[in-house]
């Protein structure tokens, strides 16, 4: 799975907890403790979260992590070595992100 398509589905997970739990960008954004900016740049794939963001993001939404990188509709059916598997593809991914940032900013 690339980058991209991640983002795309932590974007399209984040829209659908939020509405799930009837919260607009800005209440989701004061929740976690977070810009509403940041909230819009992560919804709308402009900007990657840091993990403290994350975890920022999870806990307002009353959910773990890794839920917001499942395909839809499959968060029930994840065994604990499947969580373990998408929780070292995120890292091995993260990884990449923060080394193109870095070669970016050069």
């Amino acid at each position: 799975m690339t980058p991209e398509l991640l983002q795309k589905r932590l974007s399209a997970n984040l829209k659908k907890a939020r509405k799930t739990l009837s919260l607009s960008q800005e209440k989701l954004a004061e929740e976690a403790q977070i810009s509403v900016q940041m909230m819009n740049d992560i919804e709308g794939c402009r900007r990657w979260p840091s993990e403290k963001t994350l975890s920022k993001l999870a806990n307002a939404l009353q959910t773990d992590v890794y839920t917001l990188f499942l395909p839809e509709d499959s968060a029930e059916q994840v065994s604990q070595l499947q969580k373990q598997t998408i929780a070292d593809d995120l890292q091995t991914i993260f990884a990449q992100v923060v080394e193109q940032y870095l070669a970016d900013k050069k």
